[in-house]
This record gives structure tokens, sequence and C-alpha cells, in this order.
């Protein structure tokens, strides 16, 4: 119920987006907006780690990738 309903684990989408997503993982899955992925990338490891969920061998590629995406600090 906790990880249901925690809001770093929930994400406001329009009801297609919601159904393409379903129940797949980053490497079958990410935002259609490609601005997104790294946002998205950030907040699925973090649910990963706070949870202690064992993340499948082809999302983490998906996930590096997507994190790549991500702006760099100065």
């Amino acid at each position: 119920v906790r990880f249901a309903n925690d809001p770093a684990n929930l994400l406001a989408v329009d009801g297609q987006a919601n159904q393409d997503k379903s129940d797949k993982g980053p490497a079958s899955w990410m935002p259609p907006n490609a601005a997104f992925h790294c946002q998205y990338a950030m907040k699925f490891i973090a649910v990963v780690r706070a949870y202690g969920l064992v993340l499948d061998g082809p999302s983490a590629p998906a996930l590096r990738e997507a994190a790549a995406t991500c702006p760099s600090s100065p």
C-alpha cells in the first residue's frame, strides 16, 4: 500500500501513456517525450533504491542511457 501510494512512485500522465506503459520496465518502455527520459530514469532509480527492489538486467542499460541525457552540473 505504501509503495502504491508513494508520491515518488506516482506520475500524472494521460490515459494512453499509462496504458502503453502498463507494467513494463525501462527496457520495454520509456516516456514518449525524450526530453523526459532523464527525469523518468532518476525517479525510477530512486524508487528502486528506496524500496530495495531488484532491477532486471535489461533495464539497467536503458536507465544508464536515459541518465546520460541528464544535464551535467557546471
